[in-house]
């Protein structure tokens, strides 16, 4: 900028702060009331285009910084060179721009630039990579609410499996703490089946020695001597009885143990989790717009290139012009050669069928 859009460039010169209301475009300056109407009506600046100070900050910041004059020489933009892609000076052209062969009036250059083809396929490629924008973050949205989604079907995998895991170990210790049960019973059984006929032998031993004792006191010596072979007998049967006992299985201390299963063991400290959750990538089906690129190759036929060097000439017929000159001769569509050839008074001409 020339000069601050917030006061009038002319009132600044005269050392005069006054607001501007107006911004001229190729003089590159605010104007306020007084000087708008001055600046309107001079013959020299009364076709420059002007736009309000409330347009002109609506501008990028970029586009603010774009002046109609040369920053190295301050001296007014006239002239385009193409070859650099940049508006001259005078100066610039005879310092930096003197070789340079494509250079065109910078008025010719940016003349109706707004309805240029070069400014609407700007304007059409902003909306094809808006579009595509649109395209990518709607895709990504889409990745979002499917992770969210497989999140939770994962989670039910998760809890289904544990559930399952769970019950089928339920069932492993209910089978167990059964057969644990069964075990204690079966050998309960047995124990307290010994007691009681223990108990049995005790009473009968308890009886043998009350009787004893009954006898020697009050029966005589034949009573006893007889008494005393039947108390020896079932003494005996008594004595077998507990021998054979001490020696069979019936003694045998029992006792429960409890040996887990291996593949238990081995589940418990080779799985270290129920899974793996892992990331599995698809390539991505997301078409960008391309009308440009459509329309180009549209405008632009597919012609095959064609080389003088793989041209092959065939002779195809010789003509005899007894002694004239030919002027030319060409090929009409039909096939036909046709030659021009003089004549001692007059240019004539043959066709020739091939």
């Amino acid at each position: 900028m020339a000069s601050s859009s917030q006061s009038c460039g002319v009132c600044d010169l005269r050392h005069i702060n006054k607001p501007s209301i107006i911004w001229c475009t190729e003089c590159d300056e605010g104007l306020c009331k007084e000087c708008q109407e001055h600046h309107s009506l001079s013959k020299g600046t009364r076709n420059h285009n002007t736009i309000t100070i409330k347009e002109y900050k609506t501008l990028p910041s970029e586009v603010l910084k774009i002046t109609q004059y040369c920053s190295t020489h301050n001296d007014k933009f006239i002239m385009y060179c193409r070859t650099h892609e940049r508006p001259c000076c005078r100066k610039c052209i005879v310092e930096t721009h003197k070789e340079c062969l494509d250079i065109d009036n910078l008025e010719d250059v940016i003349q109706n630039v707004k309805t240029s083809n070069a400014f609407h396929d700007i304007e059409e490629t902003l909306v094809e990579v808006a579009e595509n924008l649109k395209k990518i973050s709607q895709h990504q949205q889409k990745n979002l609410l499917n992770l969210k989604e497989k999140r939770k079907q994962i989670q039910k995998e998760i809890q289904k499996t544990r559930t399952t895991i769970n019950n089928h170990l339920d069932k492993l210790q209910g089978d167990l703490i059964k057969q644990l049960n069964s075990i204690e019973e079966t050998q309960n059984s047995k124990i307290c089946q010994l007691l009681s006929s223990l108990e049995q032998r005790e009473k009968e031993i308890t009886k043998y020695q009350q009787n004893l004792a009954s006898i020697k006191q009050h029966a005589s010596d034949l009573q006893i001597f007889l008494s005393l072979k039947q108390i020896e007998q079932d003494i005996n049967i008594n004595d077998k009885f507990l021998q054979s006992v001490v020696e069979g299985e019936e003694l045998k201390q029992c006792h429960l143990e409890y040996k887990a299963n291996m593949a238990i063991q081995d589940f418990m400290s080779i799985s270290k989790s129920f899974g793996e959750v892992q990331i599995e990538t698809k390539p991505c089906d997301i078409v960008l717009s391309r009308k440009k690129t459509t329309q180009a190759q549209i405008m632009v036929p597919n012609v095959q290139t064609r080389s003088i060097e793989n041209i092959k000439l065939k002779k195809n017929k010789t003509i005899t012009t007894e002694g004239h000159y030919v002027y030319g001769c060409c090929i009409i569509p039909d096939g036909r050669m046709v030659f021009t050839y003089h004549y001692p008074h007059a240019v004539q001409y043959s066709v020739i069928q091939d």
